[in-house]
């Protein structure tokens, strides 16, 4: 089927494409979660005062909407480059393709060519290494341009199809020794009191739990460290609409552990059906002792083979729990392509200069 891709410059065309772009993911067979309309159009609402969007879309020879990609402009030497956008937020910026058909990943990829007509540099963090492999380097052979792509900590995940049984996915994943550690964690729980796990799916269970959502991750050692996106700087208010719409859609859920009535975790989970997203989580640190972040987890892990989810996905980060739980990993790179200009080499020797001194 033939293809045809076209750039798309500004906020009024890609506002004008939104309608098409619930279309495309409500059809995806596999859509990457955070290119959503729900994700896109709310990142753009609360970023569009600061940046300039540039949507790369492809179309087939019906006109249908088969693919679209968001970036925006940065700051680059000598002009501008672009960066994909929510790579803030996001723990994937594959594009978003109504199908993984290799004529249609090879169009999307070899579309980037027509970008450097206007930008120094495009930015692409954590890409699935497969689509690297078979797509991105054979299209960067197509046209001009530096690359450098490099590896990144793999993506995690539990195959929760290949599991008999939660008890049996423990015995076969983690050790006698954590096992063990596990109950005695769990009854460690239990002597506090009465614990409660308690899910939220609607924007009204939003409203309820939301303040001690906040409150719990403003303590919590991301809030300390500022990289918390319930309250973030810039993100608060973000996460607020977003999950709002995701609720509504089913698109997203919430879960609290909580212990004597008192929340002293959650989880934010990302769903489409047959998968579970482990997106984001925080704890009180007074509890940090009772690993109430790891009985949480491992709640949701149960309760997801319990809903016949396929897969639990572990996301972006290589933290030492996500290696010990899960069953499989999937490379991820990023790919800084730059253009093929005097000042598209500054920016890549600007970039490998940066990568060398921040890896020494």
């Amino acid at each position: 089927m033939p293809y045809t891709a076209h750039v798309l410059n500004g906020f009024t065309p890609l506002e004008a494409l939104e309608d098409e772009w619930r279309e495309l993911f409500n059809q995806a067979e596999s859509p990457n979660p955070f290119f959503s309309a729900e994700w896109v159009y709310t990142w753009l609402n609360h970023r569009g005062g600061r940046m300039f969007p540039v949507t790369l879309i492809v179309r087939d020879d019906d006109n249908q909407l088969v693919a679209a990609w968001p970036f925006f402009e940065y700051a680059a030497i000598g002009g501008r480059g672009l960066w994909v956008s929510l790579s803030d937020i996001a723990d994937c910026t594959d594009p978003l393709v109504i199908r993984h058909d290799p004529a249609l990943l090879d169009t999307v990829f070899e579309a980037l060519g027509q970008l450097f007509a206007d930008y120094r540099f495009i930015w692409i963090p954590l890409l699935r290494e497969q689509w690297v492999r078979d797509h991105l380097e054979p299209a960067l052979t197509t046209f001009p341009n530096l690359p450098i792509i490099r590896g990144r900590a793999p993506n995690h995940f539990i195959d929760l199809a290949a599991q008999p049984d939660f008890d049996g996915y423990l015995n076969d994943t983690v050790g006698a020794k954590t096992r063990k550690s596990l109950r005695y964690d769990s009854r460690q729980v239990e002597q506090l009191g009465q614990i409660e796990f308690v899910t939220y799916r609607t924007p009204d269970d939003l409203l309820r739990f939301e303040v001690e959502m906040r409150s719990i991750e403003k303590v919590s050692w991301k809030g300390r460290q500022k990289v918390g996106h319930l309250t973030g700087i810039g993100s608060g208010d973000f996460f607020h609409e977003l999950l709002t719409k995701l609720l509504a859609l089913g698109q997203a859920e919430i879960t609290a552990l909580r212990v004597n009535q008192m929340a002293i975790a959650f989880e934010i989970a990302v769903r489409q059906p047959g998968y579970y997203g482990f997106f984001h989580i925080a704890y009180l640190p007074d509890y940090h002792r009772h690993s109430p972040g790891k009985l949480l987890m491992l709640h949701n892990i149960e309760r997801a083979m319990r809903e016949d989810c396929a897969e639990f996905d572990f996301m972006q980060g290589g933290h030492e729990y996500k290696q010990k739980f899960c069953t499989g990993t999937r490379g991820l790179m990023d790919a800084f392509l730059c253009q093929r200009s005097f000042a598209g080499r500054l920016n890549h020797w600007l970039s490998r200069l940066f990568t060398r001194r921040k890896a020494s």
